[in-house]
């Protein structure tokens, strides 16, 4: 799941627990697009002892987790 917030692209994923388990990790991810097409990671935001069900919650986890770093990174 990625989306736009404030001139940059936020990203929120589900990592996979080990074989044989029904839980997912969470993971937040930061990008900075710059010209000509690159794109700079920014920051990574991964919670492997906080655990979820459901896929769709883990990435909206990560999204709202974004949204967090991002603003107490751009005080």
């Amino acid at each position: 799941m990625m989306e736009r917030h404030k001139g940059y692209w936020i990203s929120g994923s589900a990592i996979p627990g080990p074989p044989y388990t029904s839980y997912w990790e969470i993971l937040g991810t930061i990008l900075n697009p710059h010209r000509k097409g690159s794109i700079v990671e920014v920051a990574r935001v991964r919670l492997p002892t906080f655990t979820v069900e459901m896929k769709e919650l883990a990435e909206w986890f990560g999204l709202e987790l974004c949204r967090i770093t991002f603003s107490i990174l751009a005080r």
